[in-house]
C-alpha cells in the first residue's frame, strides 16, 4: 500500500530554502521508503512519521541545516560514535550529505522492531 502524501509536507518542502531542498527531499524518500507503514503527517511544524500513532521519524529545516529525528534515542545510542557531534540532543541528526549511507542504516533499524 503507498502511503498518502500530506499536502503540508509537500508545501514545506516547496518553501524549504534552496541549499537544503535536496537533502530535505531525500529525506523524505528515504523515510517513505523505509517506513511504509507509517503515517506522514505535519506536526510541530515539521513532516512527522508515525506508526500506530506514534512519532518514529521526521525531519526539519533548521538554520543551521537539515535535522532528522529519530524518536528512539536507545536505537540511537547504538550510533552514537558514528554520528559524533552531528548527534543534536536525544533523537536529533544534524544531516549531511555526507551521512546518507549512515541514514540509510539507521532507517533500517528503525524499521526492524526491537524485542
Amino acid at each position: 500500500m503507498r502511503m498518502k502524501s500530506h499536502q503540508d509536507v509537500i508545501a514545506y518542502l516547496d518553501s524549504a530554502p534552496e541549499e537544503q531542498k535536496a537533502l530535505l527531499k531525500w529525506l523524505r524518500t528515504e523515510i517513505r521508503r523505509a517506513l511504509p507503514d507509517s503515517e506522514e503527517s505535519f506536526e510541530s511544524k515539521m513532516p512527522v512519521y508515525k506508526r500506530a500513532g506514534a512519532w518514529t521519524a521526521g525531519f526539519a529545516s533548521r538554520k543551521k541545516g537539515v535535522m532528522f529525528y529519530v524518536m528512539d534515542s536507545k536505537l540511537l545510542d547504538g550510533f552514537a560514535e558514528r554520528l559524533g557531534k552531528r548527534r543534536s540532543g536525544n533523537s536529533c541528526i544534524e544531516m549531511r550529505d555526507d551521512m546518507k549511507d549512515l541514514a540509510k542504516e539507521i532507517l533500517a533499524a528503525v524499521k526492524t522492531p526491537r524485542g
